[in-house]
């Protein structure tokens, strides 16, 4: 029985000691200063530094636990769209450089996961939000109801969204409703996240040969269709995705969403609701673009009654958006991403005292 023991002991050591290993190991390549949206110079400008955690879910279940909260700051939120049209580095350079801006965004987001995102953010930095600026995107692929997704942007047959899916990976939450609970100590969350160092980066190593594997066989298809063949093709994405247009943008969806706003603005942040441009060419042609237009009324009248928060409908601020200004139905072209980010910063800078910096 000793020798068990003994062995047993042995194998423990050796374990703790090749995990120290592989925990200094990851500060040669990722530090833990500033991971969460920090930025460094590179041929094309200032580019997002790679962070230790696997995506964008991770980054945010994860990140905001090792970032510091600096005495101003920006969070980015939305679905990808915002953060491809958003440009953290472009904005630092209109607004205040002592603000900290941190691309806490999340493809393909609803306003479920849109609530989740911004619920981590505040769990992570309980007390009052002073100094800081919720900047929310939204566009009309926000407002789908969960059980018309088929799967599209929800996991299918769990009902769970993308960044939940994500948090139960560690063990760290647990789902409640349509929100995130911990399992553990918010004081605790910081040391057992760093921690987790090792086992992130072996996710990334694992990650990037699926990615690349991936891209070589995408690039032997070379299928990328052009024209009005692509247009259709999103339409019909679109139409999939977004459900049946009678439950689509309910009056129910805009309201919790300005519900949404409220609980921010009352937590002593700022909130800013960015409305994304889409293409000309969706305009006429997306009935479920035509009804959020029609709908997103109910929340704008009440985010623009809160003593700091302001909408910007960004296409009334660049009336010279075309269709040339999107590499697809949604996202914008980095030249044009740099417009965005411009007007999203000037308004911001229109409202500075209103929104409390």
């Amino acid at each position: 029985m000793k020798n068990i023991y003994r062995q047993a002991s042995f194998l423990l050591i050796f374990f703790c000691l090749w995990y120290l290993v592989l925990f200094l190991v990851t500060y040669l390549f990722y530090s833990d200063s500033g991971e969460f949206g920090s930025y460094k110079n590179g041929l094309l400008g200032k580019v997002p530094t790679r962070t230790i955690f696997l995506d964008s879910g991770a980054n945010v279940d994860l990140g905001f636990w090792v970032s510091q909260h600096k005495t101003h700051r920006i969070i980015l939120t939305g679905a990808s769209n915002t953060g491809e049209g958003l440009k953290p580095p472009i904005m630092q350079e209109v607004l205040p450089s002592d603000f900290t801006i941190y691309n806490a965004t999340m493809g393909g987001s609803n306003s479920t996961e849109i609530r989740q995102i911004l619920d981590v953010a505040r769990m992570s930095n309980p007390g009052s939000m002073k100094g800081t600026i919720f900047i929310i995107g939204v566009f009309f692929g926000t407002f789908f109801n969960d059980s018309n997704s088929r799967g599209h942007f929800l996991l299918k047959g769990k009902n769970l969204t993308v960044l939940q899916a994500e948090a139960l990976r560690y063990g760290l939450y647990k789902p409640s409703d349509n929100s995130l609970k911990l399992t553990i100590s918010p004081a605790y969350m910081p040391v057992v996240v760093r921690l987790l160092r090792p086992i992130l980066m072996w996710n990334l190593v694992f990650h990037d040969i699926k990615v690349n594997y991936d891209l070589f066989w995408a690039h032997l298809k070379h299928q990328n269709p052009k024209g009005e063949a692509a247009k259709q093709i999103a339409l019909g994405l679109w139409k999939d995705g977004l459900g049946d247009i009678k439950y689509y943008a309910g009056d129910a969806q805009m309201n919790d969403f300005a519900n949404l706003c409220q609980e921010i603005e009352e937590s002593g942040a700022s909130v800013v609701v960015v409305d994304l441009p889409v293409p000309p060419w969706l305009h006429d042609r997306s009935e479920h673009y035509q009804k959020y237009l029609n709908q997103r009324k109910i929340f704008v009248n009440k985010i623009n009654a809160l003593p700091r928060a302001f909408y910007i409908d960004l296409l009334a601020s660049l009336p010279d958006t075309t269709d040339m200004d999107f590499r697809d139905s949604v996202h914008p072209t980095p030249e044009a991403a740099i417009k965005w980010s411009r007007a999203v910063s000037e308004n911001i800078l229109s409202q500075r005292q209103m929104l409390g910096f």
